[in-house]
């Protein structure tokens, strides 16, 4: 009987050291879907969005209001998720997983607003997305937190903590490549000056933001290049 008795005290000791270890774990290594911006949900309704989000069946995370999903890459503003969330009202709730994977899966099988499609390809025998990603960054929007994905080949910049632009690395090189292609001579720098500029003043192709953005948002991106052209 005491025998029996060590046993199940094992047992149950053993389970809670495990929990534990889980919960210290599940500390260190971040939560991928941790809300870090203001969705301006219902208190009733972000609990369900969260966990819609946990329940998520493919790889993804959050992060700056943004979805990112890697089968296939895209980004998603939270925001625009969010709105749509709020839109399916009682159903939502009810379903905050299943709703999720619906409004993922509509808004993300085309480019809009709020919407990115990311290349995985990358030009062989040219320099890596990382170093070209770095070369952006000394290019526009200093005053902004940047963040890299090489796994998606994607670069965002969040301005005044509140917006967050989204880029296309592999869109942008297409126009870096273009450009260095008519002026050899000229340095990384100088054709970045000019090209980056002019694609986040057009709005793309390969660009988006989790919101529409302002005049304040462009002129702290773009500094003192011009907003169109």
């Amino acid at each position: 009987m005491l025998i029996a008795f060590a046993a199940v005290g094992a047992i149950v000791v053993g389970a809670v050291l495990w929990w534990i270890r889980r919960d210290q774990a599940a500390g260190e290594s971040g939560d991928p879907f941790e809300m870090d911006v203001e969705l301006g949900l219902a208190p009733e309704l972000e609990p369900a969005f969260v966990e819609g989000l946990r329940a998520y069946p493919l790889r993804a995370g959050v992060r700056r209001g943004v979805l990112t999903t890697y089968e296939p890459p895209r980004l998603v503003s939270l925001h625009l998720l969010a709105d749509a969330f709020a839109a399916r009202g009682e159903a939502a709730l009810h379903d905050p997983q299943g709703t999720v994977a619906a409004l993922v899966a509509q808004l993300a099988a085309a480019e809009r607003p709020g919407v990115l499609h990311l290349r995985a390809d990358w030009p062989d025998g040219e320099m890596e997305p990382a170093r070209f990603a770095e070369a952006v960054r000394e290019v526009i929007g200093a005053e902004g937190a940047w963040s890299a994905d090489e796994a998606v080949g994607a670069l965002q910049l969040t301005v005044r903590g509140t917006n967050t632009m989204m880029l296309d690395l592999a869109r942008l090189f297409d126009l870096y490549r273009e450009a260095r292609d008519k002026r050899s001579d000229a340095s990384v720098q100088t054709l970045l000056h000019e090209v980056a500029p002019r694609m986040i003043a057009a709005g793309g192709p390969g660009l988006t933001w989790t919101k529409p953005p302002t005049r304040e948002d462009l002129r702290i991106v773009l500094g003192d290049a011009p907003e169109s052209g």
